[in-house]
């Protein structure tokens, strides 16, 4: 019993030192090179409590130093525990969103720890994915390449993380990562699905009849003074025929099964295009399932009627 309190209070007090050392270090901007982040990353690398690495890991990223990415970078591919490394994952991802010194290659790291070629643990892979995903948001770096990447990993889950991640990314580049995958005949079956309904739904941001007016008035304002709309139908329209594509080109693959060819057409729907057209009225003259025709004809009634909006 001694023996366990006597544990406990050296582990306490341990976690308590690198809670200081962190506090003095936050206060000091020209710590780059302090020798106490050296400590932490001693600790972080040598401890043999799980929750002193733990510990040292938050403690290197509230510090946010660039010696203090190289810790947490050095220190990740030779961590045993998984809790660990998910602790060196929020540190890396703390001092990116935060732009801290460092956080380009605090970025790299979290790279490196999404790649199955080097990180085992799906969650860990997970986590540092959905890391780069929110950089991406924060405008910190383009997450298309990596999540397309991802489409790649061991884990079906991970893949289908990935697609609903470039769903609500809904950039121009996200879209067509979205396309290739559903075109992928070496992915599966429910990857290629999720991809369909993904590249329907990013569609759903488009203006209806008010919003469509909104961006006429605002071209019109824009027009005025000289200067580029926020928006352009055009892009829009532009963005819809691509998507279109490649909707398109899967209804026509003979190779389709019916089931992804209905996905298809449903997104064909949720897009709304009259570049949809051409697809729709060969499926439905031709294509040998009854439920495939049928979904083709009420999509195509519903893209005529949005002609004349």
């Amino acid at each position: 019993m001694l023996l366990l309190i006597n544990t406990y209070y050296r582990v306490m007090n341990r976690s308590l030192v690198l809670g200081l050392l962190v506090a003095v270090l936050a206060v000091d901007p020209a710590s780059a090179q302090d020798p106490g982040i050296g400590r932490l990353g001693q600790e972080l690398s040598g401890a043999k409590d799980v929750s002193v690495r733990r510990q040292a890991a938050r403690s290197l990223g509230r510090a946010s130093t660039e010696q203090s990415v190289r810790m947490l970078g050095s220190a990740l591919p030779a961590e045993r525990s998984v809790e660990v490394r998910l602790e060196i994952v929020r540190a890396l991802r703390t001092i990116s969103f935060q732009r801290y010194p460092g956080y380009r290659s605090a970025l790299i790291a979290l790279g490196n720890a999404a790649d199955d070629a080097n990180e085992r643990d799906e969650l860990v892979r997970l986590r540092a994915t959905e890391a780069l995903w929110e950089a991406g948001k924060k405008d910190l770096l383009d997450p298309v390449p990596l999540l397309e990447r991802q489409f790649t990993d061991r884990s079906e889950r991970l893949r289908l993380s990935s697609v609903r991640m470039l769903r609500k990314f809904g950039s121009p580049g996200a879209a067509d990562a979205l396309g290739r995958a559903l075109l992928d005949k070496s992915l599966t079956e429910t990857v290629r699905l999720a991809s369909i309904d993904a590249l329907g739904a990013v569609s759903l941001s488009a203006p209806g009849v008010a919003g469509r007016g909104v961006i006429e008035a605002n071209i019109a304002v824009t027009d005025h003074f000289g200067v580029s709309p926020l928006h352009s139908q055009r892009a829009l329209e532009l963005r819809h025929e691509r998507q279109i594509a490649y909707l398109a080109s899967l209804v026509g693959d003979p190779d389709s099964s019916d089931t992804l060819v209905l996905k298809a057409v449903k997104s064909m729907g949720r897009v709304k295009d009259h570049a949809s057209i051409p697809s729709l009225r060969q499926l439905i003259e031709t294509h040998p399932s009854t439920a495939v025709r049928v979904q083709a004809t009420a999509v195509l009634s519903h893209v005529l009627a949005r002609q004349f909006e």
